[in-house]
């Protein structure tokens, strides 16, 4: 048994030693796969070096915004609830491979009383209709021009054999199948190895002391292998079935282009159709008519009349400046309560579309992978939708905590709605810097379990079409 063993380990890699020197040989491919290298690298350094740089501005943003805040001068805590402070949203170390849904989705949001504002200063709106095409990401790389080349290199991996009649020649020396298929299969690999290995080592160099950004990227690089691996067999798979090599190559670049361009295209459109998200202005006017149910200023309202008497009879005095608290605090803290549940009702309502949109998008990612290595990858490197809401609900958290502390003061220390009552630095440092803790790579790896699934299942359906395809190869 182990000598079998040794003898199939040993025609193997004689198999894929020989299709690798015939790889090499050919000029076009070598200057194809330079071509996708020189943009893969080119593509990593632009990418880090935007990354750095807006990381320190964003940082020094947040540090000089907090600055604003502790030095606003003495005045009345509500109003310096109202004057607010700008959470920015931090540079993911990983972004530079895949930066997701950054540009669209805003990088500051202003943190105000009574207010969950959307996010501000999306690059996207400053930039020309060519944008959407995609920027030249390693991301992007690996997910279309990665497979295109895997499989105008693996094309006539069986059908070229079979034309040229090598093919016999194989199969009468005794050469299984099997070890025929795991051959050339494994100089494919060792393609797809040499284009992952640039990204892993330029991610590893990078993300060192960055939390678990490394972990995360072993993550990455695995759904990435997910993808390309079944590319590898699809290729092999279809050209030991296909008539020709001509027709393997054109049933191969169909579906390249099925799995790269228009499926994903198509499943965004047929998501927003069966989940339809609602605008900007419709979102708005649902959350002012939502507000108008709550007092906010407005003493002459019938819920202010109503939580007014409510407060009386709880401290069994007749007048609000008989209350041992300020009763306008007491207020104003009752009305944002009622803000924070309408806020959650509406944004959580928004965010479940959301979600509602991407597992639709990626409905036939078991067939066309494209979609859920989009999701996977965008949600590694922490760019994706879910990433940002994450950070939304960080934000929204912080912008309670300002809220609670100026009701509280207010509350405790000013008497019968005091005009004049200020507060100073003080109470100001009483709120924290905002300081973001993102996801946790198991929050991460639970978020993309599906996708993850879906990939798998890909991969394994392509094994078997090839296992399937060579079993009835015939010269």
């Amino acid at each position: 048994m182990e000598r079998a063993n040794n003898d199939a380990i040993s025609d193997i890699l004689v198999i894929a030693r020989k299709e690798g020197l015939e790889l090499s040989r050919d000029r076009r491919l070598r200057w194809l796969f330079a071509c996708l290298l020189v943009l893969l690298v080119g593509a990593l350094a632009q990418g880090w070096q935007t990354n750095d740089a807006e990381s320190q501005e964003r940082a020094s943003a947040q540090h000089a915004n907090y600055q604003q805040w502790l030095e606003q001068g003495a005045r009345n805590p509500h109003s310096a609830a109202h004057y607010g402070v700008h959470a920015f949203k931090p540079i993911n170390p990983l972004a530079f491979i895949d930066p997701g849904v950054s540009a669209f989705v805003g990088i500051s949001v202003w943190l105000e009383a009574h207010k969950q504002n959307e996010f501000q200063f999306r690059p996207a709106r400053d930039r020309s209709s060519l944008h959407r095409f995609g920027e030249l990401t390693p991301a992007l790389l690996l997910q279309t021009l990665a497979p295109l080349l895997l499989i105008l290199v693996g094309f006539a991996g069986f059908a070229g054999e079979r034309e040229n009649g090598t093919l016999r020649q194989l199969l009468s020396l005794g050469v299984s199948r099997r070890r025929l298929l795991a051959g050339k299969a494994l100089a494919l690999v060792g393609l797809m190895g040499a284009m992952i290995v640039p990204i892993t080592v330029a991610g590893a160099l990078l993300s060192i002391g960055t939390g678990d950004a490394s972990q995360r990227l072993l993550a990455l690089v695995g759904a990435y292998l997910l993808y390309l691996g079944g590319f590898v067999f699809l290729t092999l798979g279809v050209s030991a079935f296909a008539r020709s090599a001509r027709q393997a190559l054109l049933v191969l670049l169909a579906f390249w282009l099925l799995n790269c361009f228009v499926l994903p295209r198509a499943m965004t459109d047929l998501a927003g159709h069966l989940a339809p998200a609602p605008t900007g202005a419709a979102f708005i006017q649902a959350l002012t008519d939502a507000r108008r149910a709550t007092f906010g200023h407005d003493e002459s309202h019938p819920a202010f009349i109503a939580f007014r008497e409510k407060v009386l009879r709880d401290y069994g005095v007749s007048r609000t400046a008989d209350l041992p608290v300020d009763f306008r605090g007491l207020a104003l803290r009752e009305d944002d309560h009622a803000g924070y549940r309408i806020h959650d009702e509406h944004f959580g309502h928004l965010w479940a579309i959301y979600d509602d949109q991407d597992s639709l998008r990626q409905r036939l990612g078991w067939l066309f992978p494209g979609s859920s290595i989009q999701a996977v990858s965008a949600g590694l490197a922490g760019t994706d939708t879910r990433n940002h809401v994450h950070f939304a609900r960080a934000a929204e958290a912080h912008r309670r905590v300002i809220q609670e502390t100026m009701s509280e003061n207010l509350i405790q220390h000013r008497r019968n709605g005091d005009p004049d009552y200020s507060a100073d630095r003080r109470l100001w440092a009483h709120i924290p810097p905002f300081a973001y803790t993102p996801p946790s790579l198991d929050e991460r790896l639970t978020w993309q379990t599906a996708s993850l699934g879906r990939l798998s299942l890909w991969l394994g359906g392509c094994i078997a079409l090839s296992l399937w395809a060579v079993h009835r190869l015939r010269p």
